[in-house]
């Protein structure tokens, strides 16, 4: 009899164990985050994500860097799904999660849902290479930014692109979100083109999410002949990207030939034209590194003109005064790329 009270016993604190485990992820208190990455070594990058049933939790989450490390701080307690394989250091405390990164550079941040996920890339970032001086500066002596006079622009249509939207986030930091610098961007550009009387449309006006697909429609029912689209990087430079498109000769799908990929091919040279004016315009005027890369970029591939994707310095994007400049360079730029 004793021998069954104490089974009866045992039975019933294993059910209440269970109930309570039970309660407390009915609750919430704990969430389960599988944690997946791939290598893209085709563009340098990789990319992490952090997956999860519960659309509140991933919108609550947040990323940020410090040194070395990439923190990305959850809104409540989590257990850690993540495969033997993978190749950084991590460590956690608490409700945040830590990544190693043994080597110098930026992220991009991408929030999603169906299923809810936080995407992180990492792509590596060039050391070692001395910064170029810029022209006409010497030693010793400072010289105000100077923004030679914009000249007409020419009849020109122009669709600008804010990146990201909706419950895609971009870049996340304690106070900026890549969404809304995107957008306040691409309206402060949009108003200084109307006031010239310029063709301008934006691929979104308000805080809304919208696919690829969804932007490279309406871009090309609006026949632009400048595409932009906006960008926050976390780097201190400008980076800007053209599209790549397979040089002539190479074997290409059916699908490419009548797909949407086939629109940039005949652009692809106003493309690369338009970057290095932009990239010229703004290394003259910020007097800070401009990296220029071709990477094959759904988005710029699927749009038929001249195409650009513009990565802005956060610190250009906090700054009232360094956002006004911005927008004055890419009217001079486009001036000059259309004038050619």
């Amino acid at each position: 009899m004793y021998t069954a009270m104490l089974r009866a016993g045992v039975v019933t604190i294993v059910i209440y164990l269970s109930l309570f485990s039970l309660s407390i992820w009915a609750e919430g208190l704990i969430t389960e985050v599988f944690l997946r990455f791939s290598d893209h070594e085709e563009y340098e990058f990789t990319r992490i994500v952090f997956e999860t049933g519960s659309d509140a939790f991933i919108e609550n989450t947040s990323v940020t860097t410090s040194g070395d490390v990439i923190i990305i701080q959850f809104p409540s307690n989590f257990i850690m799904r993540m495969p033997g394989n993978f190749a950084y250091k991590t460590s956690m405390k608490g409700t945040n999660f830590t990544i190693s990164v043994p080597y110098p550079f930026r992220i991009k941040v991408i929030t999603l849902s169906s299923p809810p996920r936080v995407a992180i890339d990492i792509q590596k970032t060039e050391t070692g290479e001395p910064k170029r001086e810029p022209a006409g500066k010497s030693q010793g002596s400072e010289q105000k930014p100077h923004v030679p006079p914009i000249q007409p622009l020419p009849r020109i249509c122009i669709v600008l692109d804010p990146g990201h939207g909706g419950y895609d986030l971009g870049i996340v930091s304690e106070d900026l979100r890549e969404k809304d610098s995107t957008l306040l961007l691409a309206k402060l550009i949009e108003t200084d083109l109307l006031k010239k009387g310029k063709p301008v449309f934006l691929t979104r006006r308000s805080d809304q999410f919208l696919s690829i697909s969804e932007r490279a429609v309406f871009a090309n029912q609006k026949s632009p002949d400048v595409f932009i689209s906006l960008h926050l990087s976390t780097s201190e430079h400008f980076v800007i990207y053209v599209p790549f498109v397979e040089p002539a000769g190479q074997e290409i799908s059916m699908y490419e030939v009548y797909g949407t990929f086939s629109r940039q091919k005949r652009f692809v040279e106003k493309s690369r034209a338009l970057g290095g004016v932009m990239g010229k315009s703004l290394f003259e005027y910020f007097k800070t590194e401009v990296v220029q890369q071709e990477m094959a970029f759904p988005l710029l591939r699927s749009v038929g003109a001249a195409s650009v994707m513009i990565e802005v310095p956060q610190t250009t994007a906090y700054d009232h005064t360094a956002r006004t400049r911005f927008s004055e360079v890419i009217l001079k730029a486009i001036s000059s790329y259309g004038s050619r």
